[in-house]
């Protein structure tokens, strides 16, 4: 009889190991679904971030080269452009910059002329500005941003800004030696020292 217990209590006790061990490979198997699951799904959800920042990358792009452009033709002629390239290097993306002339490509590492590269930063600087999400006040102040260019382009340059200015909606305030410039602005002021007493006054 007492064997017969025995026999049943092992019985039991197999059966109830077999239970929990039928339990544990279950519960694994459950957690190595969800595991692939939550793989798939953040694969899924990387190859629609990479989509996304394709797309981004391609309307930020055309519109920094579209701004960029316009300034560099408008002051040196339709020859002048601006192009950029994206690349992917250590998982990371990388922008070059290119100035275009007559449809050779150009680094601004290059000699392309300090006049070039101010029009180009003033433009990026704008175009980065239009882009921004919230913007900051629309007001730029610069100090003689055309130093480096020649005398024969700069009335472009201002006119340039006072376009610039109008479709973007900003208020450009300049200090200027260049009358060529000056003569552009909306509204001058010529700004004049005596005995260490600053004097302005309104220029017509």
């Amino acid at each position: 009889m007492s064997d017969l217990l025995q026999h049943e209590k092992n019985t039991t006790r197999l059966q109830a190991e077999r239970d929990v061990a039928v339990q544990v490979a279950q519960d694994l198997a459950d957690r190595r679904q969800e595991s692939e699951q939550a793989r798939a799904a953040a694969e899924s959800a990387r190859d629609v971030v990479a989509e996304v920042l394709v797309i981004t990358q391609g309307k930020v792009k055309g519109y920094l080269e579209e701004v960029v452009g316009l300034a560099l033709s408008a002051v040196y002629g339709e020859d002048y452009g601006f192009q950029l390239d994206f690349d992917v290097r250590r998982n990371q993306s990388e922008v070059t910059p290119w100035i275009v002339k007559n449809g050779d490509r150009y680094s601004p590492r290059d000699e392309v002329g300090g006049g070039v590269l101010d029009v180009a930063s003033l433009g990026m600087r704008l175009a980065m500005y239009a882009l921004s999400n919230p913007r900051p006040s629309p007001l730029f102040v610069l100090d003689e941003p055309a130093k480096f260019l020649s005398r024969d382009r700069q009335a472009d340059f201002g006119r340039m800004l006072s376009e610039m200015s109008r479709r973007m909606g900003i208020q450009i305030i300049l200090v200027s030696h260049s009358e060529a410039i000056i003569d552009q602005a909306d509204s001058a002021y010529r700004v004049t020292q005596d005995d260490g007493v600053s004097m302005v006054e309104a220029v017509s």
